[in-house]
């Protein structure tokens, strides 16, 4: 893995009108619609209603971002369909020449890749109404992506992500963008750790293609039933990496403030490991991995919010929650937690094996 991790956070976004948009769509698509921003950290994406009455996102990749690391998306989705054509997530959609993706050129002379998608109908997790849980499910949906992706391969697969949480170590140079003292201390003892003892072990440990980005913005439920997850989206950060850290990320949106804030994530433990089983030396870090994720959320929203003040509201939209369990989770004993972890992955796993 060799790159700057920090140069795709750090470009701006792309900034086409959406009449040069709804153009490129007649033009490669043949499609005639009305467009509709959407809100994206690093990327242009538009709501596309098409007059037959069918809807899509049209994507403009952020210059930073290869035609290799948008094809690795692009042959994610195809593989995913290709292996388990039932699970919920966006269908790439060819252009009238066949093509996945075309690159078109900024007023500023940047190149960008766009491409088209299926679009799936649902409300995100974040915005559901009378949610009760769905931890389970969202734990089953992320098992069957680690195991639709188990076999997949991509040369730039490989490529230096900040979000992907192998790249914690990064973090050190954002500190100064953490204007509290306390939470500045905090984030300086967590990175120390990970440099220390948890960095060092995820060596070990096995690796694929991972989605990385389970957060209740990516996960859609039904509009008629909210506990039911009906997709999922946004595969922009999909990485190879460490395959717990698909999970430590996916866990770090489970946990609550209160008395019990593991209680959704071991609901997510046993029914991920229904499907795919963690070994215990994943567990044993797993506890880190989700602290490093609330880490890793909180550092580089800092920093992206200083770099982009007219986006900050989406930028930081998890940093409040992230930054208090930085807090709370850490009060917490790592032995208990893992101890707990390993039961309900046990038990997940027990379940299995008597299917």
């Amino acid at each position: 893995m060799t790159g700057d991790p920090f140069t795709a956070l750090q470009t701006p976004a792309p900034a086409f009108a959406e009449q040069q948009a709804a153009d490129l769509l007649r033009e490669h698509y043949g499609i005639e619609a009305s467009l509709q921003p959407l809100a994206s950290e690093r990327d242009q994406n538009f709501l596309v209603s098409s007059e037959g009455g069918a809807k899509y996102v049209l994507k403009f990749a952020n210059a930073s971002e290869s035609a290799a690391i948008t094809d690795l998306q692009n042959q994610g989705l195809l593989h995913i369909a290709r292996v388990d054509a039932d699970f919920p997530v966006p269908r790439v959609i060819p252009t009238k020449d066949n093509e996945l993706m075309f690159d078109v050129g900024s007023q500023a002379g940047a190149a960008h890749r766009v491409r088209l998608l299926s679009w799936l109908d649902g409300v995100p997790l974040q915005h559901a109404q009378g949610v009760t849980s769905v931890a389970r499910q969202t734990g089953a949906c992320l098992a069957r992506l680690g195991l639709a992706l188990q076999n997949f391969e991509h040369p730039a697969s490989d490529y230096p992500l900040l979000w992907d949480i192998r790249n914690a170590g990064s973090l050190e140079q954002l500190l100064p963008y953490v204007d509290d003292a306390d939470l500045r201390s905090l984030c300086e003892l967590r990175l120390a750790r990970f440099r220390d003892v948890i960095g060092p072990h995820l060596g070990t440990l096995r690796c694929q293609v991972i989605y990385n980005d389970m957060n209740p913005s990516n996960v859609l439920v039904d509009r008629d039933d909210a506990d039911r997850v009906a997709g999922v989206i946004d595969f922009g950060d999909m990485i190879h990496s460490q395959l717990v850290n698909d999970v430590a990320v996916a866990s770090a949106y489970f946990c609550r403030i209160g008395e019990d804030p593991f209680e959704e994530v071991v609901e997510l433990l046993d029914a991920y490991t229904d499907i795919l089983p963690l070994t215990e030396d994943e567990i044993a870090v797993l506890p880190d991995l989700i602290l490093t994720r609330h880490l890793t959320t909180v550092m580089i929203t800092h920093w992206r919010a200083s770099l982009y003040p007219d986006n900050a509201e989406y930028i930081l939209r998890n940093e409040g929650r992230a930054r208090k369990m930085l807090y709370h989770v850490t009060r917490l004993s790592i032995d208990d937690t893992v101890g707990r972890f390993l039961d309900a992955c046990k038990h997940g796993a027990a379940r299995e094996a008597a299917t």
